[in-house]
Formats: C-alpha cells, sequence, structure tokens
C-alpha cells in the first residue's frame, strides 16, 4: 500500500518532499566541515582545498553512479553537442561560488552570514517567478514574503550594509536557475555536467595549495573524509536541482527557509552568537517561515 502511494506522488509533491530531504541534508554540511583533517595552511586555505576535494569526489560518484544506472550515454549524449559547452561553462561559474562558499564561511566562523544569505534567497527566487515566470502567490504567501523582507531590509540597516556572503547567495542561486531551466536536462546530468566543467580549475587549485607529490603522505582515513565530503555535498544537491524542475520558483523558493533555519540553529549551536539587536531578523523569517507551513497545511486538506 504504501508503495503504491509513494507512486501516485504528483510532480507537486515529490518536489516538496526532495526540497525537505535537501534542506536537512545541506544543514549538516558546516557541520561536516568543523571535523576536517588537520593539513597545513589556514583557515581560508582549508576552504579552498575542501572545496576542491567537494568538486573531485563529487565528480567521481556522479560518473561511477551514472555508470551502475546505465546513464553515462546520456551524459555523453550531452558532452558530444560542443556548441553548447560555453552554456555548461556558464552555468558552471554560476554554481561554482556557491560549493564553494558553503565550505569556505564556515570555516571563518561566517555560519551566520551563511544563514543569513540562505534566508535571503526565498525573496528573491518568489520575485524571479512572480516577475519573470508569471507565477502567482496566495495571500498568505504574499503576507510571508512582505514579513521575511521586513527583516532582510532591517539586516541592511543595523549591518550599514549586507555582508558580500549574503549577496553571492541570494543573487547567484536565481540566476543559475534561471539558466538552467532554458535546458530540457535531467538534474543527474546536470549536477554532473557542473561538476566536470569546475573539476579542472578545482585540481589547479588544490595542486597550488598542496602539489601532487603531498597527495601520497595524505593518511588514508583523511581520504575518507574528504570522499564523506564529497557524498554529503552530491546527495542533497542532486534533490535540490530535482526539487527545482518539479516546483514552480517562487514555492520553491519558500521551501528553502528550511535550510537557512537549520543552519541558523547549527551555528548557535557551534558557538556563534547574535546580538539582541539582530533578533528581529531572525525573528521575522522565522514567523514568514510559519505561516508558510501553516498556508501549505491548510491547502493540503
Amino acid at each position: 500500500m504504501l508503495k503504491n502511494k509513494t507512486v501516485h506522488f504528483s510532480a507537486r509533491k515529490k518536489g516538496v518532499l526532495a526540497s525537505i530531504i535537501a534542506s536537512c541534508l545541506f544543514a549538516m554540511l558546516p557541520l561536516y566541515v568543523q571535523f576536517q583533517p588537520s593539513l597545513t595552511g589556514t583557515a581560508s586555505e582549508a576552504g579552498h582545498w575542501l572545496t576542491g576535494q567537494r568538486v573531485l569526489w563529487s565528480s567521481v560518484i556522479m560518473l561511477l553512479g551514472l555508470a551502475l544506472v546505465g546513464r553515462i550515454s546520456k551524459l555523453w549524449e550531452q558532452l558530444k553537442q560542443w556548441r553548447l559547452w560555453p552554456n555548461f561553462f556558464l552555468s558552471a561559474c554560476l554554481i561554482a561560488p556557491q560549493f564553494w562558499i558553503f565550505v569556505w564561511a564556515p570555516l571563518q566562523g561566517e555560519i551566520l552570514s551563511v544563514a543569513l544569505g540562505y534566508f535571503a534567497l526565498p525573496l528573491t527566487l518568489v520575485a524571479v517567478g512572480y516577475f519573470v515566470y508569471g507565477e502567482q502567490l496566495t495571500r498568505a504567501q504574499w503576507l510571508a514574503c512582505m514579513i521575511a523582507a521586513c527583516g532582510v531590509i532591517y539586516a541592511y540597516v543595523i549591518a550599514d550594509g549586507i555582508s558580500w556572503i549574503v549577496l553571492v547567495i541570494a543573487l547567484g542561486y536565481p540566476l543559475y536557475f534561471m539558466n538552467r531551466r532554458r535546458f530540457s536536462i535531467a538534474s543527474d546530468i546536470v549536477f554532473t555536467l557542473d561538476n566536470l566543467f569546475i573539476l579542472p580549475i578545482a585540481l589547479l587549485a588544490m595542486v597550488y595549495l598542496h602539489p601532487f607529490n603531498e597527495w601520497p603522505h595524505i593518511e588514508l582515513w583523511s581520504w575518507a573524509y574528504f570522499l564523506g565530503l564529497g557524498l554529503i555535498g552530491t546527495l542533497p544537491m542532486l534533490l535540490f536541482l530535482f526539487a527545482s524542475q518539479k516546483l514552480p520558483l517562487s514555492l520553491f523558493g519558500l521551501l528553502t527557509y528550511i535550510e537557512p533555519t537549520l543552519v541558523f540553529c547549527l551555528g548557535l549551536i557551534l558557538g556563534e552568537r547574535i546580538e539582541l539587536i539582530q533578533w528581529p531578523i531572525y525573528g521575522a523569517i522565522m514567523l514568514a517561515l510559519l505561516l508558510i507551513a501553516i498556508d501549505r497545511d491548510k491547502r493540503n486538506r
């Protein structure tokens, strides 16, 4: 019976479920990088190195996965269309900063900045959905957007500006999703192409930080950790891309409030603190998230 119910899930419900699971898994990544192997270099260099490892192992995992399920030919079909390579490269350039910042920022003690960036992201996604794709919002969704917008504006006022980390996340992802929606390509192929086109740059950065002759001296458990980083970065991104293709951009954007809420809580657990004057920012955005949850519950009854 459970199997039948799962099979008859609508594309919308599958997208919602994928988005929720992706948000929960993504929130684990800032915690995972806290247990990085102790290699030489600054925290910033460690962030660059770990990002390279994430791209490397995600590429390996996706290639092996596509080969095992018999979809490697689908990837090859896309790669043979060399006229599309500029589009693939553009997509990789748009998503690469997101891969990097989600690993690099937590090592700099900037988890809350990442959380604020992802709090602001749904607003830009909703705006794109409404103005670019003509998607409609319910009254509750409009109210949630206005409340969240007040929180983001308040953050701008008290900080005398918004961190560049916030801007990279909030403005970068919408551009990426808009570019990807121009092409009807499955999410697993999309993610593999993104990683493959980033991989040469990632390898060059890694070799610069730690030349190849140092790699054999890296302990085996460290390589296991890097493989784990690839796994924990791959599965949620696949679910994220799947959800972005199955849901209206406005609903997809509103659901992404789950991730920064979890990341925000993680930042507090790991010792980051916010001042009393900053609480209205997060209070407004969490209230918006609550309204969205109530609205979804009413419409699903």
